[in-house]
């Protein structure tokens, strides 16, 4: 079954799927120390001490504009692409740089997720990255501008005369995941929704590239790219081990979610009176980087696993069990994502296929038609004609059990933001809405 989703119109993601607590600033240093439970939790810096910090490895990240001179990424290993895909009422295209909070906060700490280079501001926590030695390359789509539309949303995307579709009907998303691929990113993070890629991403398939993507926190609707075919789609979880709330108050469960990720509670860097200031924010936007960065430094302890064995990989040893068999639940997908856990397995033992692709649906999107277009595509232009499967990037079971929430562990829970959750003994109870198939099944796609 292929999931319906909301028009292109229906951006979420930017100030929708992330928001901010404000520290205090007499309070800063303890209170945004706190922030950092998901690095400590998670054993990230026992990876870099042993000498895995995703070196080698190129992610790329899509999201808003952003500001690489912010305390935490300055330093930091990133190439931002210029122009951004995103144009203004003149038809100029925005550039992807600024300085101004409202429009760059959000992808400045999405990418700091993930190559925070662990400076801090005077009295102030560090800003930490999951994989602060990867090469990332940076795109902006969509943009922010502060300015809400008949929907409801400040950010869009527009192109060729004020339209969300380009002349050859594609978002600027979709052309944006497209130059990812062509500039040879191995892992692609994007922590906005509502705008179809469904083209970009059939080319990073078939280019054997991991797209990762933020659910929305809207109580489960379903949004592209984070509801398409093939695409991890990440869920955020806070200290105490509960997955968060939508916006309505409803546990933020989904058919679509694979993983779940640290997302509430997390260190920010900025405010709106200074880049200097720091802040608590929460949401999936931030979760998904943290999974991008985990699996790019998987990559560099492993790097002849291919892009669906990072994600067998994932799947398999979420949680802090060790390796398991896959089980799925509509809260958490298949677990917590482990860093450790999959150091401690060669993703090469696992077949050479994306389990959570389904391979079999003609509707998909994007289907293994589109794939294999893809891949016939590139051997015409390259003059090649090497036979392609039929069947592949898909196929791992999906048992009905789920897999426990990690990460909790004894002692007071400072609670720094009121975001909701549910407990894992309640999400427990939603396992009945997958069946084990086989050849991927079906995600809801």
């Amino acid at each position: 079954m292929q999931r319906a989703f909301r028009g292109v119109a229906a951006i979420v993601g930017l100030t929708g799927l992330a928001f901010a607590a404000l520290v205090p600033a007499a309070a800063v240093a303890d209170t945004a120390e706190s922030g950092l439970w998901w690095f400590d939790r998670g054993r990230i810096q026992e990876a870099h001490d042993a000498g895995f910090d995703g070196s080698g490895v190129k992610v790329a990240v899509i999201d808003s504009q952003i500001n690489p001179d912010a305390v935490g990424l300055r330093g930091a290993d990133v190439t931002v692409r210029e122009p951004s895909y995103c144009l203004d009422a003149s038809g100029t295209p925005y550039p992807s740089v600024a300085t101004d909070y409202v429009a760059s906060h959000h992808a400045t700490n999405v990418a700091s997720m993930i190559v925070g280079t662990g400076e801090a501001p005077t009295g102030g926590a560090p800003v930490k990255g999951v994989a602060p030695g990867v090469e990332m390359l940076f795109y902006t789509a969509p943009v922010v501008d502060g300015v809400l539309d008949d929907e409801g949303e400040d950010a869009e995307c527009l192109q060729e005369g004020g339209s969300k579709l380009a002349a050859d009907n594609r978002t600027g998303l979709d052309h944006a995941v497209s130059d990812a691929v062509a500039d040879g990113a191995d892992i692609i993070s994007i922590s906005s929704g509502g705008m179809d890629a469904s083209k970009g991403i059939a080319e990073a398939y078939a280019n054997d590239v991991v797209v990762v993507a933020s659910m929305p926190n809207e109580d489960g609707i379903a949004s592209p790219p984070a509801s398409l075919n093939g695409v991890v789609a990440v869920q955020a979880f806070g200290e105490d081990g509960k997955i968060q709330n939508g916006q309505y108050g409803k546990p933020n469960v989904s058919d679509d979610v694979i993983a779940a990720a640290p997302g509430i509670g997390l260190l920010l860097q900025g405010a709106s009176d200074s880049w200097e200031a720091q802040s608590l924010g929460s949401g999936t936007s931030y979760a998904t980087p943290i999974v991008a960065g985990m699996l790019a430094v998987v990559k560099q302890k492993y790097p002849e696993a291919t892009a669906g064995q990072l994600i067998q990989s994932l799947i398999h040893n979420t949680g802090t069990k060790g390796e398991h068999e896959p089980k799925w639940n509509s809260g958490t997908g298949y677990g917590a994502a482990s860093l450790a856990g999959m150091l401690a397995v060669d993703p090469t033992k696992y077949p050479d296929e994306n389990p959570i692709f389904d391979a079999d649906d003609p509707n998909a999107s994007p289907s293994l038609a589109m794939v294999n277009e893809v891949k016939a595509a590139q051997d015409r232009e390259n003059g090649t004609a090497i036979p392609r499967p039929s069947s592949a990037p898909g196929g791992a079971e999906q048992p009905s059990d789920v897999s426990a929430m990690p990460w909790v562990i004894g002692g007071v829970i400072v609670a720094v933001l009121v975001v909701g959750g549910i407990t894992l003994a309640i999400v427990l109870t939603r396992s009945s809405r997958r069946q084990t198939t086989e050849q991927g099944g079906n995600h809801g796609r």
